[in-house]
Order: C-alpha cells, then structure tokens, then sequence
C-alpha cells in the first residue's frame, strides 16, 4: 500500500453546494458552487472538543488558504454515494447558529 493510501487525515478535493441560507432550504436547484479542499478536525474551545469541517482553497504551493464557506460546526454525515456525500451541521452567523447542509462531489 502507498503512503498516501493510508493516511486519514489528508484533504479530499470536493465541489461543495451549500444547500441552505440561514437555515432555511434553497427553493431552486442551481445554487452556487465552490471548489476546494474539505477539512474535517476538531478544535478546542476551553475545555471542550467541537468537530467541524471547513471548504478551504486549493493552494498548489501549501502555503496560503482561505476558508471559502463558513465552517460546518458539529457535520454529520447523513448520506454517500457514488460520488459524493451530504453533510449535515451547523454554521454560526452573527452569534446565531443555524443548520446548514454541505453537498459535497468529490472531484477527481
């Protein structure tokens, strides 16, 4: 097996949909898309552990990313497919926190 085979922890190119705005489901079916590199970990915030998954940029060179979704806090994977996933968690604007869903396709 390759190295890169076995790792877990390396970034998965994807083409993430952002299927809700403020917590509320889009009502059309071509909504924005954007392409970069899904992030799962976790962070620390005092003494607690959250999980949460970030659409960052691609950067060639691994130097500079930026963040191009807000980040997913809590995801969940709620379905799998050939190829893609659907992600399921929470976003946090202004203080407030509402559910948002990921389609991600994964990009080869």
């Amino acid at each position: 097996m390759s190295a890169s085979r076995g790792r877990y922890d390396a970034p998965v190119r994807v083409r993430v949909f952002a299927l809700r705005r403020v917590g509320r489901r889009y009502t059309h079916h071509d909504q924005d898309s954007v392409l970069g590199e899904l992030h799962l970990h976790a962070i620390l915030r005092g003494s607690e552990s959250h999980r949460i998954a970030q659409v960052r940029s691609l950067d060639p060179r691994g130097s500079r990313t930026e963040d191009l979704l807000p980040p997913l806090y809590e995801p969940e994977l709620v379905a799998v497919g050939h190829d893609g996933l659907l992600l399921r968690g929470y976003e946090s604007s202004n203080g407030t926190g509402y559910v948002q869903e990921w389609r991600c396709v994964i990009q080869r």
